[in-house]
């Protein structure tokens, strides 16, 4: 073939890839290159535009119907305090409709909730307000313990316990009785509760505090450890109790156990003495004296179980 026979050929190559990358794109407004991995427009890049954030969802609206609960208490230094606590009412429903988890070890979910957090940091910081004085952040926790032992104590088979007048469709049936643990707006919206919901409150009221606590579980009851370092008060007339877990020191503290005395009738005032940080000795319950209680971590990542697998027998015949 000579190359007047060629040209032609070429030409057309060239006009045929000219159409394609250049006039094609153009006409389409298309970036000009070899396909997607080709050449972009010179120039600045364009500015990069945050995709739009998803809309969090807000059940339970700030204008919302709430239940209002006030509470009378007696502080650590013997002033008489009134409390308010208002709970939003879609709140509350939920946790009644929340079915309840048997195994102990994951009852810190009740005291973490994140529902419950703002209603939590609010009280807590309203009860126990940051201390200027480091050595006033004993008395500042006092205050805290103080008003949680003074909700008053009630069984959970009792219909009392709740604000319903009723027990809730998902309390659980044992061998030993009714066993429905609350979530903290539940007991503040009932006002009142037994070791484990008084338990399961003060330890989320400490958590939003930002203290590090754990759950001690008795074989009849319910309290709580904080973790404290080398915890010695002079002016205890107590040998302060403590467990050690994970190699951090855990002391007592009883969520319920709050000694009466000197209660008149139509009195204006509540008298009584707490159960101090570390105060096991004092309380009336066997078991908190004599018993090693088990440590559960608010935070539980359940793990599998240990099994032994057994070779199968085969039908008969088989190889």
């Amino acid at each position: 073939m000579e190359w007047k026979d060629v040209l032609p050929v070429i030409a057309g190559a060239v006009v045929i890839l000219v159409v394609a990358l250049v006039v094609k794109p153009a006409l389409l407004g298309e970036p000009i290159g070899f396909g997607s991995r080709g050449l972009v427009p010179a120039g600045d890049p364009p500015a990069y535009v945050p995709p739009a954030p998803v809309p969090t969802a807000t059940p339970f609206p700030d204008d919302g119907e709430v239940y209002t609960r006030n509470f009378r208490w007696t502080a650590i230094d013997g002033g008489v305090q009134t409390t308010q606590v208002t709970v939003p009412e879609a709140l509350f429903r939920e946790h009644r409709e929340t079915p309840r988890i048997t195994d102990y070890n994951t009852w810190g979910r009740y005291a973490l909730a994140d529902a419950d957090r703002p209603v939590l940091e609010d009280l807590a910081r309203r009860i126990a307000p940051p201390a200027a004085n480091p050595d006033e952040e004993y008395f500042r926790l006092m205050d805290l313990v103080f008003f949680v032992q003074q909700i008053p104590y009630d069984k959970d088979d009792n219909a009392t316990s709740y604000t319903e007048g009723a027990l809730p469709r998902h309390a659980m049936y044992r061998a030993g009785g009714v066993e429905y643990p609350k979530y903290p707006a539940e007991m503040l919206v009932d006002g009142r509760g037994d070791c484990e919901d008084a338990a399961i409150l003060m330890t989320g009221l400490l958590d939003a505090l930002g203290y590090d606590t754990v759950l001690l579980r008795y074989s009849d009851h319910m309290a709580l450890g904080i973790r404290m370092n080398e915890f010695n008060p002079c002016y205890a007339k107590y040998t302060p109790k403590y467990f050690e877990h994970e190699g951090k020191h855990y002391y007592y503290i009883e969520g319920t156990d709050f000694e009466w005395w000197n209660v008149s009738v139509g009195s204006t005032a509540i008298w009584g003495t707490p159960r101090a940080i570390g105060d096991a000795a004092g309380t009336g319950l066997p078991s908190v004296r004599s018993e090693t209680p088990q440590i559960v971590p608010l935070r539980y990542i359940p793990e599998p179980g240990e099994y032994r697998i057994r070779p199968a027998r085969l039908p008969g015949g088989g190889a």
